[in-house]
């Protein structure tokens, strides 16, 4: 896969190579010469970095109300999947008779 060093000195990685790379507009770019190479490396996009942009495939609702008090209720209603629901042990003789 061969190229050209446009007039501004830009070069295009082909597509092949950026697929697998997983290099997106946006990437920053870190250029620096190596043993009379040059040797470029990619930065994800800062939103890529980030939480929701890692999340951003894992979405699947979205609340229809974003207040915090809404955010909390349903937060609160949701069931935690790594932290299982136990029954309430049985109250003791003396709970169970009201004793102090």
């Amino acid at each position: 896969m061969g190229g050209r060093v446009g007039e501004r000195g830009q070069i295009t990685i082909t597509k092949a190579i950026r697929e697998q790379l997983g290099i997106y507009a946006g990437d920053e770019v870190v250029q620096r010469i190596d043993d009379g190479r040059v040797i470029v490396e990619i930065v994800p996009a800062r939103h890529r970095r980030s939480l929701a942009g890692i999340l951003a495939g894992a979405v699947t609702r979205h609340p229809a109300d974003e207040s915090w008090e809404a955010l909390r209720a349903a937060a609160a209603a949701t069931p935690d999947p790594d932290r299982p629901i136990f029954p309430a042990p049985p109250a003791t003789d003396e709970e169970a008779q009201g004793s102090p």
